[in-house]
């Protein structure tokens, strides 16, 4: 390099090169005095782009004293606490479990008599209908007869014993007939087990005498609850089989509402969470009715047909409010962990599908943060992670931190 150095010192070159010339001489000149790469001292490396530097770490807004004063950001600091919030539903009412009886046919039979019609108040133990049959007057018939042969075998047995007791009469005589009252009585049994599943309860069964009682033909059947006919699915003279639904009775003190929450809402309820039960606009005399309950239980598994999590509160009802088979509006008092985190929403920005915030480091220097959030309101938003208690984050003026930031991206 210094031998070029004296060659472009002198004046002799310019005589004889010309421009173009000369840069091909040096371009030469260069080449030759490279020598050996490994020879050179090391390179340095040029370091990150700004661009992609800021790719890896954190974005951050540096305000200057006039700006700072120009937007009087205003700050949070976040704080972890049990937080409340609710929850809307659809909802519908149904008959409780407890308090609805459907009356099925024991037996096969006719129907001959009808006492209680629909919409008639029964209390319970009171007579809905008879069924006649002769299926059931077999099985009083049988009964009897097992009663009948006990008292017969009970005495063959008490004789023998004192004729075996007077040697007059072999020991396995009296054996024999105890394996025969044995007999009776078990007969007796299963029949006395068939009537009372035909709903014969235990005081008429002791009333009939073998000895006078005639076998029943008629089968009376009794309200299981209180409450009131709500449907008859049969008529006077019709045949029915055993076990076919008769009609049924509803006893609406109490009603069952279910409310039909997402499977992301369902983590924040559990059974005695408040619900505010209210009546859809439009439906019925009563619009606007309204009542307070709780939830009772959770079921565990979506329900197949509304794909919701289903939400169980059995409810009194007030001037017969609310009524089954109607359409509720559910308003459900939700709660996140005990160190939950919120934020209002005017504090979020988002890049693509991307929520972030500004943390506030110092009074004029804020950082972009992501966040994740666990759900959303249309006030505030639960922060699932990126934020920690004791945070300050701006609420105000989020958007022209966002362009400031943006603004600094693109300068470098």
């Amino acid at each position: 390099m210094d031998m070029i150095m004296t060659i472009f010192s002198g004046n002799t070159i310019h005589k004889y090169l010309k421009p173009g010339t000369l840069l091909l001489f040096i371009f030469f000149a260069i080449i030759s005095c490279g020598g050996d790469p490994t020879e050179n001292e090391g390179t340095q490396d040029p370091g990150t782009p700004p661009s992609l530097a800021r790719a890896h770490s954190p974005a951050t807004v540096q305000l200057t004293e006039q700006q700072a004063e120009d937007l009087s950001i205003q700050t949070q600091t976040i704080e972890s606490r049990q937080i409340s919030f609710t929850i809307e539903a659809p909802g519908q009412v149904f008959a409780s479990p407890e308090r609805i009886s459907f009356l099925s046919a024991p037996i096969n039979g006719r129907v001959a008599r009808i006492y209680a019609h629909e919409g008639e108040h029964v209390r319970k133990g009171d007579p809905l209908l008879e069924l006649e049959s002769l299926e059931f007057a077999n099985l009083v018939a049988d009964y009897l007869e097992a009663r009948a042969e006990i008292i017969f075998q009970q005495q063959q047995v008490d004789r023998l014993k004192v004729l075996t007791e007077e040697k007059i009469s072999p020991e396995r005589t009296l054996q024999r007939a105890q394996a025969d009252l044995n007999r009776a009585k078990a007969k007796q049994n299963a029949s006395h087990a068939r009537l009372h599943a035909v709903g014969i309860s235990e005081g008429t069964i002791q009333q009939w005498d073998p000895q006078t009682s005639e076998p029943e033909s008629r089968l009376t059947l009794y309200a299981p609850i209180t409450g009131v006919v709500n449907e008859h699915l049969i008529d006077l003279g019709q045949s029915v089989n055993a076990y076919e639904e008769l009609l049924n009775i509803i006893d609406s003190k109490e009603v069952l509402v279910k409310g039909f929450v997402s499977a992301s809402d369902a983590p924040f309820l559990q059974p005695g969470n408040p619900v505010l039960i209210t009546e859809r606009s439009g439906e019925g005399p009563a619009s606007g009715s309204r009542l307070k309950a709780t939830v009772t239980s959770v079921n565990p598994a979506l329900d197949q047909e509304n794909r919701s999590i289903v939400l169980n509160s059995l409810v009194e009802t007030r001037n017969n409010w609310p009524i089954i088979g109607q359409n509720v509006r559910m308003t459900y008092t939700a709660r996140a962990g005990e160190d939950a985190i919120s934020i209002p929403m005017s504090a979020i920005q988002f890049d693509g599908s991307r929520a972030t915030v500004f943390v506030q480091l110092s009074p004029r220097e804020y950082e972009k943060r992501p966040v994740d959030i666990n759900r959303a309101t249309a006030d505030s938003a639960i922060i699932e992670s990126g934020l920690t208690a004791g945070d300050k984050i701006a609420v105000t003026q989020v958007f022209s931190l966002k362009a400031l930031e943006r603004f600094e991206q693109f300068a470098d």
